[in-house]
């Protein structure tokens, strides 16, 4: 039998007249320009996840053998899936957004956000703490270049954050 919380959207599905199924919940819109809106989307995204992707190839100090460095990032990357996969949702759906991709999206995009610019930081501050602890081990430039992607991680974010929250949606 199916949960019904998980599958309430099944019943804004109705028969049409001919016999195929038509959506009849509830749609969103935005209501600034949906292209320019999903461009600054979907490169926030991109750049997030070159960000997060490429720190975790960065061979920087810690990375190999540090619980608490390696644990932030994996988190991280669990929270990059979570916004990734809402963006495309939501950027796939075009000018008009049903309301079952709008609602659970509109709010873990954001949320995801933020808790990769968190988990960011914790693998930034990781890995400082094993350079003081333990020092370069002889790969100062690497662990250079992970610090500076995950500074950049922080912002970017940050920035994702602001500027979904900025986005006005209305209900059709």
């Amino acid at each position: 039998m199916l949960a019904p919380r998980k599958y309430k959207f099944l019943s804004d599905f109705k028969k049409g007249p001919d016999g195929k199924y038509v959506y009849t919940g509830a749609v969103y819109s935005l209501t600034s320009d949906y292209k320019k809106a999903n461009l600054i989307i979907s490169v926030f995204g991109i750049l997030i996840a070159l960000c997060v992707i490429g720190s975790g190839f960065v061979n920087a100090g810690g990375m190999n053998n540090s619980f608490y460095v390696i644990v932030p990032y994996v988190l991280e990357v669990i929270c990059l899936f979570v916004v990734a996969w809402n963006t495309v949702r939501i950027v796939y759906a075009g000018k008009k957004v049903r309301a079952y991709i709008y609602e659970p999206a509109h709010d873990r995009i954001p949320d995801g956000a933020v808790a990769l610019s968190v988990f960011s930081a914790a693998a930034l501050t990781g890995s400082a703490v094993f350079t003081v602890l333990h020092g370069f081990e002889g790969k100062m430039l690497l662990c250079i270049v992970f610090w500076l992607l995950k500074v950049l991680t922080v912002c970017l974010g940050i920035a994702f954050y602001r500027c979904f929250k900025k986005l006005e949606w209305e209900k059709l």
